[in-house]
C-alpha cells in the first residue's frame, strides 16, 4: 500500500478531517490532500508528526520504495554538503592567495616609495643670529636617508661643532639650531630657497586682472634678518594633466626690469604694482602664481617667495 493511500485511510480511522489533521501537523489543508494523492511526500520531520497523531510507527508508515527516495535525498544532502564544503575550501585557498599576492604588492609599493625618497632630493638652509653675527649653512641632501649631496656655506658652525664627523643633514640641522638656542641665539631654516616662513606675498584685494595686480610683501618673522627686493617677477601656470607648475610663455623677448630696490621691514608692508601684459599678455584662465626674487642679507643668491592667483 502506498504512503498516500496508508495516511489517507488512518486519517479515516481516527475521525479527522484533512483541515483538523493539517492543524496538528502545521501545514495546510491542501497538504494533506497532495499527500493522498500521491503528488508529494512529508519531509522526515513532517513524518514524524505524522507517526505521532496517527500512532503509528515511521517504518510502518512508509513502504521501501519511499525508503529508498528518502535515503538517496539524504545521499543526495551529504553530496551537496561535501560540494559546498570543497566550495568554501576553494574560495578560503583562493581569497588567501589574493591576499598574499595584495601584501606583495603593498611591499612592492613601499620598497618603491621608499626608494623614491631616497633620490628625492631637498635643499634646505639655516640661518642663525648668534653673538650679533649672521652665520649660515646649506645642504643638498637625500629627503629619506638625510645623506648630504653637497653642503655651502660659512665654517663658522663647522668649525665650532665639528660638523664634518657628522653624515645626515637632518642631524646637523638640529645640532646648529640647539647650540644657537643654548646661546642666546635664533635659527631660522627654509626649503628650497622659499622663504615664504619669513616673508608673506600676496595679491592685494580688487586689484588683479588678466593682465595686472598688485602685491603686497609683508615681513611675518620677529627675527633680525634684512630682506630686499626689486621688480622682477616671473609668472608660472599649473599643469592639472601632469601636476607641475610651468612657466608662462613670454611675449616680449626684450622686456627688462627697473633696477630699483626695497627693503622689507616688519613695521611697513610693502606694495609693488606689477603688468605683464607687454611680457606675457593677457592671461587665459586658469590657476597661476607669482614667483618672485628675494634677496636675504645682501645673500647674492636668489630666493623665492609666491604667490597664487586663479583667473576666471
Amino acid at each position: 500500500m502506498k504512503l498516500g493511500e496508508k495516511i489517507y485511510k488512518l486519517r479515516k480511522a481516527k475521525k479527522l478531517s484533512q483541515e483538523e489533521l493539517g492543524e496538528k501537523l502545521d501545514v495546510t489543508r491542501q497538504t494533506i490532500s497532495n499527500w493522498e494523492l500521491g503528488e508529494t511526500n512529508p519531509n522526515p520531520e513532517q513524518l514524524k508528526k505524522l507517526s505521532q497523531e496517527l500512532n503509528i510507527s515511521i517504518d510502518e508508515l512508509l513502504d521501501n520504495d519511499l525508503k529508498d527516495v528518502i535515503i538517496e535525498k539524504v545521499s543526495n544532502t551529504e553530496s551537496i554538503t561535501k560540494l559546498t564544503f570543497d566550495f568554501i575550501k576553494g574560495f578560503l585557498i583562493a581569497l588567501g592567495l589574493v591576499v598574499v599576492l595584495l601584501f606583495g604588492l603593498i611591499l612592492v609599493y613601499m620598497v618603491k616609495k621608499t626608494d623614491n625618497a631616497k633620490k628625492t632630493t631637498i635643499e634646505e638652509s639655516i640661518y642663525c643670529n648668534i653673538y650679533d653675527e649672521f652665520h649660515s649653512l646649506g645642504m643638498t641632501y637625500y629627503e629619506e636617508t638625510g645623506e648630504i649631496i653637497e653642503a655651502g656655506g660659512d665654517t663658522y658652525f663647522t668649525d665650532v661643532l665639528e660638523l664634518e664627523k657628522y653624515h645626515d643633514a637632518h642631524q646637523i640641522f638640529n645640532i646648529i639650531n640647539d647650540y644657537v638656542k643654548k646661546n642666546n641665539g635664533s635659527c631660522t631654516r627654509f626649503v628650497n630657497r622659499d622663504l615664504s616662513s619669513l616673508v608673506e606675498l600676496s595679491i592685494k584685494d580688487n586689484t588683479l586682472t588678466n593682465t595686472s595686480a598688485t602685491l603686497i610683501l609683508r615681513k611675518i618673522s620677529d627675527d633680525n634678518f634684512g630682506f630686499d627686493f626689486g621688480e622682477t617677477y616671473y609668472l608660472e601656470v599649473y599643469d592639472y594633466d601632469n601636476n607641475k607648475w610651468n612657466s608662462v610663455s613670454e611675449k616680449c623677448s626684450n622686456c627688462a626690469f627697473n633696477a630699483i630696490g626695497y627693503h622689507i621691514d616688519k613695521r611697513h608692508d610693502k606694495e609693488l604694482k606689477v603688468n605683464w601684459e607687454m611680457m606675457y599678455g593677457k592671461l587665459d584662465k586658469g590657476l597661476y602664481r607669482i614667483v618672485k626674487p628675494i634677496s636675504f642679507d645682501f645673500n647674492l643668491d636668489e630666493f623665492y617667495l609666491y604667490a597664487e592667483f586663479e583667473i576666471d
